[in-house]
């Protein structure tokens, strides 16, 4: 009681409360991080989606549940699957009433997805879209990151419900400083990405128990999500994982403790050896004749596919990229086993698995999916989330959510990819952080053992500048859309100027201000319909009249 009064510690709530035009809205509160985070600094960027209390009738309510690909990384939530989802909705269904509620945070995981869904079930969802396992073993009380338990599902269990007592905080934060005097709380004291201060030293092998354990971890979470639903009557689609397989070799393939045999290594130096001369069917031979001495060596089975990439022979090409990647030992990147489990999981009624590993497949040089979609490792570029957003309306056509007849599905599914991928929220200042993000990301560990500067931006490159506040977190993403917005004013630059009020618009709908000054921009092109029809959309948000 005391600590309440004093207001000591975090309020861990999922929603902060937000009365707009009368309304009541929910919307996500950052500080619900507190709950998955203790040792680790972090401060994520959380969904600025509002959700109307009490759900209005007739209303189709979607929560997508995830980590960072789902938040949107590295554009942030103005380029996530979930707003491409929205947008193609709103187009298909503009009669109808669709919230598309984004709940990602990164670096979270299954614990994270099933801890959120249990509370959201009072917010009466129709459709979970789940992305998620990715971050299974690093990610927040994973079984190898440096915020765990030991891996016990259990234990993990109950402090999810602990949490929420700011008693319980209390004793954390005591503990947390006194591992932390005694030098034990090593992941604070790190510098580097959230993926090196959650990860850097643990290493699984595959099949290890350690591996097997966070797989079953993972299964009884999937299960228990799935029994949620089922049990209120939610639908469920769970999205397989993609991953860069074709150009991204194995973070680590053997550690010091694990080292290959003296003849796997006379095989596999002289194979590369044979590749680097660009003899490549003799440097196949010998990387087989490597992996038949150990087959668990990820970059023995990554050299191998290079050779059978660049011979022609593509499938097999697959068969060894997807090896590599499953028997990488640093596990940024999901395994077969894990989309095995999200696929045993579709009961072809309420629980529906998604293969956008597929959809990726389709839409990459030779099925083989590389940086045509991905930007390094696993986070889509904003092509890939557009294919993504599109799988899922597939599916949810599919199962005829929404209305209820393939006659009617067929009839309003009948859009211009193109016209909607021109038409995509993304400015020129998204592609500007998304592309400065991954330079920082790339520039670390695990991509360098030493991490690299980046180039400072040049002060002159206005766009650049606004881009690298926005990514150092020192202005908010609005604001860097407003000071954007001016600077394409002053340069009379209407059409970019345009873009930049639609994308506030399109991302913070409650706000009027944006529809106001876009419409000031039409006036002072004498497009006095466009003028009219802002405005009177922003008088269906809050009159001001």
């Amino acid at each position: 009681f005391t600590l309440r009064i004093s207001n000591y510690g975090a309020d861990v709530s999922l929603f902060t409360t937000e009365i707009l035009n009368g309304k009541t809205y929910k919307v996500m509160n950052p500080a619900v991080k507190e709950r998955y985070f203790s040792r680790v600094d972090f401060s994520p960027n959380t969904s600025p989606d509002y959700f109307q209390i009490p759900k209005p009738d007739s209303t189709f309510r979607i929560f997508c549940l995830g980590g960072s690909t789902t938040a949107g990384f590295p554009y942030s939530f103005v380029g996530s699957f979930s707003t491409f989802l929205r947008d193609r909705l709103k187009m298909m269904f503009p009669d109808k009433k669709i919230e598309v509620v984004n709940l990602g945070m990164t670096a979270t995981n299954s614990y994270t997805v099933l801890d959120l869904a249990k509370e959201l079930v009072d917010y009466q969802p129709d459709l979970f879209l789940v992305y998620d396992g990715h971050n299974e073993f690093y990610g927040a009380l994973g079984i190898a990151s440096h915020e765990s338990f030991a891996g016990s599902r259990w234990f993990t269990q109950l402090y999810l419900k602990l949490v929420h007592f700011r008693s319980f905080q209390l004793f954390r934060n005591i503990f947390s400083q006194m591992m932390s005097m005694f030098g034990k709380n090593s992941a604070e004291q790190q510098s580097g990405t959230m993926m090196e201060r959650l990860a850097r030293g643990q290493y699984i092998r595959y099949g290890s128990d350690k591996y097997q354990q966070c797989l079953e971890n993972y299964r009884a979470n999937v299960e228990e999500l799935a029994d949620l639903c089922k049990n209120n009557n939610i639908s469920l689609f769970l999205g397989a994982q993609v991953s860069n397989i074709r150009d991204r070799a194995p973070f680590v393939s053997v550690t010091e403790d694990a080292k290959p045999s003296a003849k796997f290594a006379l095989h596999f130096n002289k194979g590369k050896e044979l590749l680097k001369n660009e003899k490549y069917a003799e440097a196949l031979s010998l990387f087989e004749k490597a992996i038949a001495l150990d087959s668990a060596q990820a970059d023995a089975h990554y050299n191998a596919a290079l050779c059978l990439d660049t011979l022609g022979r593509k499938h097999e090409a697959l068969i060894a990229y997807t090896k590599a990647r499953d028997y990488d030992m640093l596990r940024f990147r999901m395994s077969s086993d894990f989309n095995n489990v999200l696929r045993g999981m579709d009961d072809d009624k309420l629980i529906t698995f998604v293969d956008v590993e597929r959809k990726f497949k389709a839409n990459s040089p030779d099925s083989l999916i590389g940086n045509t979609l991905i930007l390094e490792h696993l986070h889509p570029n904003a092509r890939g989330y557009f294919l993504m957003a599109k799988e899922y309306v597939w599916m949810m056509h599919w199962r005829k959510l929404i209305v209820q007849t393939d006659d009617e599905w067929n009839r309003r599914d009948n859009l211009d990819d193109e016209k909607l991928w021109n038409e995509r929220p993304i400015t020129e200042l998204d592609e500007r952080c998304a592309q400065r993000r991954t330079e920082l990301l790339k520039a670390g560990w695990p991509f360098r053992n030493e991490s690299l500067p980046v180039p400072d931006v040049d002060r002159k490159d206005t766009i650049g500048v606004i881009a690298e506040q926005v990514v150092r977190g020192l202005i908010s993403w609005e604001e860097g859309h407003v000071a954007v917005a001016d600077h394409y004013a002053r340069r009379g630059d209407f059409a970019k100027l345009e873009r930049e009020y639609k994308t506030l618009i399109n991302q913070i709908p409650l706000n009027i201000s944006a529809y106001l000054l876009l419409a000031q921009v039409y006036l002072q092109q004498n497009k006095n319909l466009e003028a009219a029809t802002i405005l009177v959309s922003s008088l269906e948000v809050e009159k001001t009249v």
